[in-house]
């Protein structure tokens, strides 16, 4: 494992009292207790989470001043509307009833805070022998520290209302004239100073006085007005403003010019928004373009969300969106092990210390405009600490080695899904002559619900760096399936790409909605528009679904027309060759949610149609309204089951409709596939099966079924190495098992042994490099002699798009496969 930086997060808490010797102390433990992973990191960072910020803005160029930390538990700025009369046990929630975190918590100084800046650097140089960089953080809401100067001096700035009324201040805002001095301003603050400047004069100042090196915008600063929420200046949950879009996106742009020429040479990381960059863009005219092409600002990390709210599949869509394109060489991933504000722990409690957060992210990967696969290069871990300011040891020894295994076995080709993201496209559909921002809105999010609903996508591609690989290496991507909003038809420089892409006997499924679609995509779908439907509809469909025991699954949705631009519009052409898979009628009326076409030279085509799980409700608020799992069809689970028109069939058997069903991530290394799963479930059955048969899972029993699929019961957090797929008509249980090396001629780590094959066809895809040295041995028990009992066998070789596999044919019995040095 190589990064080129780990950042640990620490808050103010450990430091109980301002002593030198406490100061050394927690600097001491947090760079040796992290050790084992800093070791492998070129640059190691120390984030503090001081307060909220508020000690930037206040700042006057006095070391001496004093400033308000965060020695809360809870919101520290409350939620001023609570119970009107609360009994005592209602006052243990720190929403509305912050407590200090110990007693009479007393004053920091401006120069403490140099001392503690220098004295981080210090001890971390001496303990790792790394260069060390400091960081400081700004956040925009009011849960962190007291913040007189948002709530009390200055709150014109505060005109988000994601947790209250004008809780959040909005990167858009300006100041009201203040003729108290700051460090920034000495002669005060002039009036319609913008955020921007006065931030980035206030943190070029305090960086100078005390030391710090970059700063952190936390929770969507920079990235929208309502980042907690999909609405925002373009959008109000009932409709968009598309002629909002241009001013919306200058005023954003303000906030960063502002902050740079105010901050000559300042370097940002950034939190982003918990959506994805269409999300931003589309809700927000958020101008993730010019961000990253002008500003070089490090691409927001995952959203720590998911341990909150279980979206594992917005976290991954957003996440996969924001690093479709870099600014610079940072890729950073970061995870969430303590909360040093609200009274958990996330390792210890919310993942109840399985990784399922964990291997699934660190799955994703982006692919570059040479074809070349990369993965995150940093590492961020939010936070050292817990709420009551202690480190325990617990959680680096238990995370460190599945961050190991995570990069050990991460990434280097792409998944057998590949996202196509419009990136650019995204800007110019917003911003562009004909705006239509609820294009992007709906097939972001819908995106997202279908990962969230078990559709394994974890790579990545840009409409750019697709165009210019297909063009130098047509046949670079073709062991996945391309998956495409079809916005990213509309810009015409794709068509070539995808037209080369289409005649190489690929697969293609398109998502999204019809309005707005080229002439020449909707006769590859064999696909016209007529009058929307909106509103209840009723959902049928011709292909495998899950099943829910004795209950199918309901078979009713809604429509909005703002979810769907303008509604379901799509029908088949006259005398179409397509066969479709979903329908979505209303009285009378048909329309087509999903369909699939095989081309006369063998390349297989989709259509699914981004129909949101929305409730049968509108309802005030910033939050997406979701449907009622009980009574409503889940739309995004189209996406996974038509995969099984391709050869990838991924179904489950739940107890009850409303289950949540598990996510799946697939990644590759080494010519092997890694099933990353979360299941938050565990009594969810799943059905698997692959173009190359059912797969074998290592270190797993898998039984398989009369329809040769492969059936799990997965844990809560699974990590799979899987290289060998079975077609067999006999259902058996088939035993994998990583087999010690037993002889010295053999690889001490590559030897597998599986049993229990009955007349099957077997695939086993070879470590690369060791095709002339596999050994490939029936046997007839688990003694390692027994191997040694019988001659190697002789596959076929086949060498499939997604990589060189040896074939065994009518097998039946135990085998091994052998790596021989």
């Amino acid at each position: 494992m190589k990064l080129k930086n780990v950042t640990l997060e620490l808050s103010s808490k450990p430091f109980r009292d301002d002593s030198d010797e406490t100061m050394r102390s927690v600097c001491t433990k947090l760079f040796m207790q992290w050790h084992d992973l800093t070791k492998n990191a070129d640059v190691i960072s120390v984030m503090l989470w001081l307060a909220d910020g508020s000690e930037i803005l206040n700042y006057s160029g006095d070391l001496n001043q004093t400033f308000e930390w965060a020695y809360w538990c809870g919101c520290a700025n409350p939620v001023p509307i609570g119970p009107e009369k609360c009994t005592e046990r209602q006052k243990r929630n720190t929403h509305h009833f912050p407590k200090p975190y110990i007693e009479n918590p007393q004053p920091r100084t401006y120069a403490w805070l140099k001392k503690l800046v220098s004295t981080i650097k210090e001890i971390g140089t001496q303990i790792t022998g790394k260069p060390i960089r400091v960081g400081e953080t700004y956040d925009n809401g009011p849960e962190f520290a007291i913040s007189e100067f948002k709530y009390k001096k200055h709150r014109e700035i505060c005109q988000g209302h994601t947790m209250y009324p004008n809780s959040v201040v909005t990167c858009t805002a300006t100041l009201n004239a203040d003729p108290e001095p700051y460090a920034g301003f000495p002669n005060g603050i002039p009036q319609g100073t913008s955020v921007g400047t006065f931030l980035g004069k206030q943190y070029a100042a305090l960086a100078k006085d005390v030391g710090f090196d970059y700063l952190w915008l936390s929770n969507g600063m920079g990235f929208g007005t309502e980042t907690w929420g999909i609405t925002g200046m373009l959008f109000d949950k009932k409709q968009f403003y598309p002629e909002k879009a241009a001013q919306a996106a200058e005023l954003m742009l303000g906030f960063w010019r502002d902050l740079y020429k105010a901050a000559p040479g300042i370097v940002i990381e950034t939190r982003g928004s918990n959506f994805s960059a269409g999300v931003e863009i589309s809700t927000d005219a958020c101008p993730l373009k010019e961000l990253y092409e002008d500003f070089k600002i490090a691409p927001p990390v995952n959203s720590p969300w998911a341990a909150l709210n279980f979206n594992t599949g917005l976290e991954i869509a957003a996440w996969m969106s924001h690093v479709a394109e870099l600014p610079d060489h940072r890729f950073p991933f970061r995870f969430y092990i303590h909360d040093p504000w609200f009274a958990n722990s996330p390792w210890l409690d919310r993942y109840g210390r399985e990784p399922w957060d964990l291997y699934p992210l660190l799955a994703v990967s982006r692919i570059d405009q040479d074809g070349n696969t990369q993965i995150p290069n940093s590492v961020a871990f939010l936070s050292a600490d817990d709420t009551w300011g202690r480190l325990p040891d617990q959680v680096p020894r238990e995370v460190i080695p599945h961050l190991y295994e995570a990069f050990n076995t991460a990434p280097d080709q792409p998944g057998p899904l590949l996202w196509l993201y419009p990136f650019d496209e995204y800007s110019q559909i917003v911003r562009g002559d004909n705006p239509r921002p609820d294009v992007v809105f709906s097939e972001d999010m819908f995106i997202g619900e279908c990962i969230q609903e078990g559709t394994p996508l974890n790579t990545v591609i840009s409409t750019g760096n697709f165009r210019k690989l297909i063009s130098e290496k047509p046949h670079a991507l073709d062991g996945s399936i391309l998956i495409v909003p079809i916005s990213a038809t509309f810009n015409p420089s794709n068509k070539q790409a995808i037209e080369t892409f289409i005649e190489n006997k690929t697969k293609l499924i398109f998502y999204g909605n019809l309005q707005g679609a080229p002439d020449w995509l909707k006769n590859l779908l064999q696909l016209q528009e007529t009058t929307p439907i909106t509103g209840k509809i009723d959902l049928k469909t011709s292909i495998n679904l899950d099943k829910t025991g004795d209950v199918p699954l309901p078979t009713t949705a809604f429509v909005f027309p703002q979810h769907s631009c303008g509604g379901i519009c799509e029908i088949l052409v006259p005398n179409a060759k397509a066969t479709p898979l979903a329908f979505a009628t209303q009285n009378q009326e048909t329309r087509i949610a999903a369909l699939a076409r095989t081309l006369d030279n063998g390349t297989q085509i989709a259509f699914v149609k981004a129909l949101l799980p929305a409730g049968d409700t509108i309802r005030p608020g910033r939050a997406f309204d979701y449907a009622d799992k009980k009574n409503t069809f889940p739309t995004p689970r189209l996406l996974r089951h038509v995969l099984g028109q391709f050869g990838w069939s991924i179904t489950c058997k739940a107890y009850e409709v409303d289950d949540l069903l598990p996510r799946t991530t697939i990644s590759r290394n080494d010519n092997a596939f890694f099933f990353n799963i979360y299941a938050p479930n565990t009594t969810v059955e799943m059905a698997v099966n692959t173009p190359w048969g059912a797969p074998i899972l290592t270190e797993m029993n898998t039984r398989l079924d009369s329809d040769g699929n492969a059936i799990w019961h997965p844990n809560r957090a699974e990590h799979r190495e899987c290289r060998l797929f079975v077609k067999q008509k006999t259902p058996s249980t088939i035993t994998a098992k990583i087999a010690h090396q037993g002889f010295p001629e053999y690889h001490d780590s590559k030897k597998r042994s599986y049993y229990g094959f009955i007349d099957a066809e077997i695939r086993f895809f070879v470590p690369k490099g060791y095709e002339n040295k596999i050994e490939i041995v029936p046997h007839s028990s688990s003694w390692e002699g027994s191997i040694l009992n019988s001659d190697p066998l002789v596959p076929r070789w086949e060498e499939t798009s997604s990589g060189l596999c040896a074939v065994l044919e009518n097998f039946t019995g135990s085998v091994a496969f052998g790596i021989l040095k």
